[in-house]
């Protein structure tokens, strides 16, 4: 999530009904209020399947958005007039040109409003045609290529670590191994259970870890599947309290198909090819290693399944989670 002064740009997700109002309010405002471009032409089905950006004040009001087709058309970028000339249309244009290439776009493309070429210019787009009318307002085509990110320097591949075998039969030790694992991580983690309850990540000490991955730099993430919450929200939660201040590294989702549902089991899996495993998640019984690449790529390949049938969990939009 870039941030710059005083407001931060964010991807959002159209399909999410307060994503989509605060992209709309912002849009309408723009083009609709004050370009008096008509409703039905600013909106259209291309919203669905675009990559959308939402830049933010740091009160959380929506002050800029833009998006990114599928074919690689940036679009709808706008920029509230109090926010104008402060570097916000210039951090929406950076983001949607990153969501670009990690899409290995060649190029990206747009239609200029004519009065707002020198600032596609100076970011390096170049027209590509004559000028037209769009919804009344004179546009040009234009065009920018993207350069693919360098490859970065890579150091000689390190041998692998000697694997630790991890082993539980008590809480103690399960918070224990728990704490092993984390410790190993570098920059992330994922977990699968049914009950978030603060059996083990409310611990100090792993607390301590969870803090240092959510603030590692690039690259963090500490990703959440958990099908019931209500101890954790009853009781308080550190992880919970945690993952308000850092929304943006600490994703927590809940299963809500029949088969996930069913599950039993609970694991966590750490970037560092270290895993826990536990057969049955209302037990103590844990088994894993501090590094298993064959076992802990099985396990994250079921929790990529489960992430992308899994939906955000509404009670926690009131935490800002």
């Amino acid at each position: 999530m870039p941030i710059l002064g005083d407001f931060h740009v964010e991807v959002c997700d159209w399909a999410n009904a307060a994503d989509r109002e605060a992209l709309q309010g912002v849009r309408e405002t723009v083009f609709v209020l004050e370009q008096h471009v008509p409703l039905d032409m600013e909106i259209d089905d291309d919203d669905p399947r675009s990559v959308h950006v939402l830049a933010r004040a740091f009160d959380g009001t929506p002050i800029g958005a833009g998006r990114l087709t599928l074919a690689g058309r940036i679009g709808r970028v706008a920029v509230l007039r109090d926010w104008r000339d402060r570097g916000v249309g210039t951090t929406l244009l950076d983001t949607l040109l990153e969501q670009a290439r990690a899409r290995k776009l060649p190029e990206v493309s747009l239609h200029a409003q004519r009065s707002a070429l020198p600032f596609w210019l100076h970011h390096g787009f170049a027209t590509a045609g004559g000028e037209f009318e769009e919804a009344g307002i004179p546009h040009v085509n234009m065009q920018r290529v993207l350069d693919p990110p360098p490859e970065p320097e890579r150091p000689p591949p390190a041998l692998p670590p000697d694997p630790r075998i991890l082993r539980s039969t008590t809480r103690e030790e399960l918070i224990a191994v728990t704490l092993t694992l984390l410790e190993g991580a570098q920059h992330s983690m994922c977990v699968l259970v049914r009950e978030l309850h603060p059996l083990l990540l409310n611990d100090t000490a792993c607390m301590v870890e969870l803090r240092r991955l959510a603030i590692s730099g690039r690259g963090a993430s500490i990703r959440i599947i958990a099908q019931d919450l209500s101890r954790a929200m009853q009781e308080g939660s550190r992880l919970l309290e945690l993952a308000q201040r850092l929304s943006s590294v600490i994703e927590i989702r809940r299963v809500v198909e029949p088969a996930d549902l069913a599950y039993n089991s609970a694991f966590m899996c750490v970037d560092s090819c270290g895993y826990l495993f536990r057969p049955l998640e209302s037990e103590m019984t844990t088994v894993g290693s501090t590094y298993a690449p064959g076992r802990h790529a099985e396990l994250m390949r079921l929790f990529e399944e489960v992430w992308a049938r899994s939906e955000p969990w509404a009670e926690l939009r009131a935490l800002d989670i």
